[in-house]
């Protein structure tokens, strides 16, 4: 959960992802000016770092960054269907109400298990197969 639009927020909340998650090799997003406002900052703080203590430390963990066009949100494709999901799960659990920071975070964590929990092979209805491999596995 990012708390405002500005690239502070979005790097900090892009952080603790990678912190849950771990490092992506590949970030697709739309143009917003909040993510390239973070790409850029990203490269004005890593020209002002020691280049080669980094290139030590980080060797082969760069991440590319990639942006859609501008007003071309079907460029997103499968994340843009993840993303109107996940949107309708929070605000059925939310449904327009006054909440605080702690009961928003617990729905985004209700959405992302329920976006984590979709079966990518085929669901048989038997109970004697085996179960089908999900986000969460991984």
């Amino acid at each position: 959960m990012a708390y405002g639009l500005d690239t502070d927020s979005v790097l900090n909340a892009f952080y603790r992802m990678v912190n849950r998650r771990g490092l992506p090799e590949l970030v697709v997003s739309d143009n917003g000016t909040n993510f390239v406002g973070s790409v850029k900052e990203s490269k004005e703080v890593f020209l002002l770092l020691d280049e080669s203590a980094v290139r030590h430390s980080l060797a082969n963990k760069g991440i590319k960054w990639c942006f859609n066009p501008p007003h071309a949100s079907h460029f997103g494709g499968v994340f843009e269907t993840m993303i109107k999901a996940a949107k309708r799960g929070i605000f059925a659990i939310l449904s327009g109400g006054d909440v605080t920071d702690e009961e928003l975070m617990t729905a985004f964590t209700g959405a992302e298990a329920l976006i984590n929990s979709r079966p990518f092979t085929y669901q048989s209805a038997h109970p004697h197969d085996s179960t089908p491999l999900t986000p969460n596995h991984f």
